[in-house]
C-alpha cells in the first residue's frame, strides 16, 4: 500500500517516513517493522482519523459531483489510464493517475500534475468537456480523451486505431465489474510537514492491540518517535 504525500519540495510516503525510522534497528527488525506497518495502515483507512488525508476513493466522489461524472467512469479511466499511480509518465509525455498531456493540462489550468488530487479533478473535468462535446455518448468521449476531438468527428465515432479502441474496450469492461480503486491516502500538498507527522504518530499510535503491533509501537518508541 501507497500513501502519497506531494509536499512543495517533492513526493515522499509514509513508508519513506518509517523507511528513515527504521534504519536506526537491525536489518531483521526494519523487516519485521515494514510488514506490521503495512498491515497496520491496511487495517483503517487513514483519512477517517487524520487530519491531512483525504482517500482516493473521496476524490473520485467529489470530482464525479463536481463535474457530473460518474464515479464509475473516473475510476476506469484512472486505472486503465495509469493503475492510480500518482507519478506515472507515458512515452508521449502525459502525467499522472489521469494521464494528462502537457498542452492539455494548460488549458484545464492544472498546475501540478503529479498531485493525485489536482490530477484527478483535472481530468474529471476533462472528460466531462467531451461527454458534454459529444452529447454524452460515451464512447465516444473517450476516444476522444484517448484520440482528440478532431480525430473522432472525422470518423464519426470511435476511430480504427487499435489503442484508442482497446482503451475504450477496456475501460466500458472496468466499469461493468468496478474499478480496483487503491487503499491509499493522499495527503494535501498544503499539509506541514510538521502536520503529516502528527498524522503518522497519531496512526501509528493507534494500531491494533496485539502483539505484533506492541512490538512496534514500543520499538517507535524507544526511538522517540512516538
Amino acid at each position: 500500500m501507497k500513501i502519497s504525500v506531494v509536499s512543495p519540495g517533492g513526493n515522499i510516503t509514509y513508508e519513506d517516513v518509517i523507511a528513515s525510522i527504521t534504519q536506526k534497528t537491525s536489518k531483521s527488525d526494519t523487516v519485521n517493522n515494514s510488514g506490521a506497518f503495512a498491515r497496520a495502515l491496511n487495517t483503517t483507512t487513514v483519512a477517517e482519523g487524520t487530519a491531512t488525508a483525504k482517500s482516493y476513493k473521496d476524490i473520485f466522489i467529489e470530482a464525479s459531483r463536481k463535474y457530473g461524472v460518474s464515479y464509475d467512469l473516473l475510476t476506469a479511466m484512472a486505472q486503465q489510464e495509469s493503475g492510480f499511480n500518482p507519478e506515472a509518465v507515458s512515452r508521449t509525455g502525459a502525467m499522472g493517475i489521469m494521464q494528462i498531456m502537457p498542452e492539455t493540462a494548460k488549458g484545464l489550468g492544472l498546475e501540478h500534475p503529479f498531485d493525485a488530487y489536482e490530477n484527478i479533478m483535472a481530468g474529471a473535468k476533462y472528460i466531462s468537456q467531451k461527454l458534454k462535446e459529444f452529447n454524452g455518448n460515451v464512447e465516444k468521449a473517450l476516444a476522444a480523451y484517448n484520440a482528440g476531438s478532431s480525430v473522432v468527428k472525422n470518423y464519426g465515432g470511435v476511430p480504427p486505431y487499435g489503442e484508442t479502441q482497446s482503451y475504450v474496450r477496456n475501460i466500458k469492461a472496468i466499469m461493468k465489474r468496478g474499478a480496483d480503486v487503491p487503499y491509499a491516502n493522499y495527503i494535501s500538498r498544503d499539509a506541514s510537514k510538521e502536520e503529516v507527522e502528527a498524522d503518522l504518530k497519531k496512526l501509528l499510535s493507534q494500531m491494533p492491540d496485539t502483539e505484533e503491533y506492541r512490538v512496534l509501537r514500543n520499538t517507535l518508541a524507544e526511538m522517540n518517535y512516538l
